[in-house]
């Protein structure tokens, strides 16, 4: 009988420690799942960062922007290398345009955005920049040929498209100012075919088949007196300036006149004389430099006057 009022007690005695251990048990169970959790987390935003890497080292862009969106709850690594992409991409899209108004401001948020350290974003930034760059030098030298053409000044313009052509195609907007060019080109060859002809040819008009802003500056050319080869010389070589001032002169008085405290290691380069003005290129130092993008400005110095212009770099217009 008393066996039988003991029974109980133990059975409860038994259920309560059982009770226990399986509390312990969901609580070890419950922290190792956490723990798992937040390796999985970590492990995948890596594995997301390498794949926009890898796309981003290939100029896949957008394919590395869809990347890193598809991340559901994104760390600072993604959420600013996402940023940085994005000013690439408005950066690039303008330049495609060409767009240089646009590219500039771009650019200038593109360049001071310094929050990622992404490696192959670095590296695309650096590389898309450069295009930039040249971008603006093809049409610096295509605007120039186009505005000489269109006043009969044939040696200044063929300078112009010379230099153009030797800017290596690196972006599609390079390549498609030196097709332009070949109106320009095949109009001073049609003006000076026209002038090596004898005496009494009948005056001659260059006509280019290229797009109708070309087609016009082309068209412009003309030939309305060819009655000696003296006339035809003279007129050939029209847009060689009669001064007699050095070089060294002219680099001098254009120092003297422009107002600008240029660095000694500044380089300058004529590259194009006119009746009226010489064209300088000014290369600074790249460690003199205050950013990449001012690498190289362009003067137009009129000796007569004594007047300097520069070029704006996002318009081309000399100011």
């Amino acid at each position: 009988m008393k066996q039988a009022q003991r029974s109980p007690l133990g059975l409860i005695i038994v259920m309560l420690l059982g009770l226990m251990t399986l509390s312990g048990c969901a609580k070890f169970t419950g922290g190792s799942v956490d723990s798992s959790s937040a390796s999985t987390t970590t492990s995948s935003t890596t594995a997301v960062l390498t794949k926009a890497d890898q796309q981003i080292s290939h100029s896949k862009m957008t394919a590395a922007q869809k990347t890193l969106a598809a991340v559901k709850h994104p760390d600072a690594d993604v959420r600013n290398l996402a940023t940085g992409l994005d000013y690439y991409q408005k950066a690039a899209d303008a330049l495609a345009k060409n767009q240089l108004s646009s590219a500039k401001v771009a650019f200038d948020t593109l360049e001071n955005y310094q929050v990622t350290a992404d490696t192959s974003f670095l590296k695309a930034r650096a590389t898309l920049h450069h295009q930039y760059q040249q971008v603006k030098l093809a049409n610096s030298y295509f605007n120039s040929a186009r505005d000489d053409l269109s006043v009969h000044e044939l040696v200044a313009a063929k300078t112009a498209i010379d230099k153009l052509d030797q800017i290596a195609p690196i972006h599609p907007v390079i390549k498609q100012l030196q097709q332009k060019s070949l109106a320009m080109k095949q109009a001073i060859m049609n003006y000076e075919a026209s002038q090596s002809t004898s005496s009494g040819s009948d005056s001659s008009t260059v006509v280019s088949s290229s797009s109708s802003s070309d087609a016009s500056a082309a068209s412009s050319v003309t030939s309305s007196d060819s009655t000696s080869s003296a006339t035809s010389t003279s007129s050939a070589n029209s847009a060689t300036s009669s001064s007699t001032l050095t070089t060294q002169d002219v680099l001098k008085d254009f120092q003297s006149a422009a107002g600008v405290s240029f660095a000694k290691t500044d380089q300058f380069n004529i590259v194009k004389q006119t009746k009226t003005y010489y064209e300088i290129d000014v290369l600074h130092d790249n460690d003199q430099a205050e950013t990449a993008s001012n690498l190289t400005d362009v003067y137009r110095y009129y000796p007569d006057s004594g007047q300097v212009t520069k070029q704006d770099s996002a318009s081309g217009d000399f100011k």
